[in-house]
């Protein structure tokens, strides 16, 4: 089962000034941005990673929460789309990182100007 420890050391590993407070990681993103990181529970356990950008002066700017139902999955073995298959038993901590880092860049501004 994935874990507050697991996202820290996946958080810090593309963003190294990361700060961790509990279970919530909190990233500075390019241009003066705040995001928050931190797994959301169901069925009991973690099932997803929520994300907030923040202002520093004015607060949340944006919100999405990224269940584990939306990650893609692959069957090693068939090395084919396994989107069919319904039970995952674990968190794939790696992959809900990689797609929250893609929703991150929206908000650099740095990477808008060179859009």
């Amino acid at each position: 089962m994935a874990s507050g420890q697991e996202l820290w050391e996946a958080i810090r590993r593309r963003y190294p000034d990361a700060v961790r407070l509990g279970g919530v990681c909190y990233l500075r993103l390019k241009g003066g941005s705040l995001a928050k990181a931190e797994l959301t529970s169901g069925m009991g356990g973690y099932s997803g990673l929520q994300l907030t950008v923040l202002n520093p002066r004015s607060g949340p700017v944006d919100s999405l929460t990224i269940p584990s139902w939306d990650l893609p999955r692959v069957d090693p073995s068939l090395g084919e789309d396994a989107a069919w298959d319904i039970y995952r038993p674990t968190l794939d901590i790696d992959a809900l990182t990689e797609i929250a880092e893609k929703y991150l860049r929206l908000f650099d501004e740095s990477d808008a100007e060179t859009r």
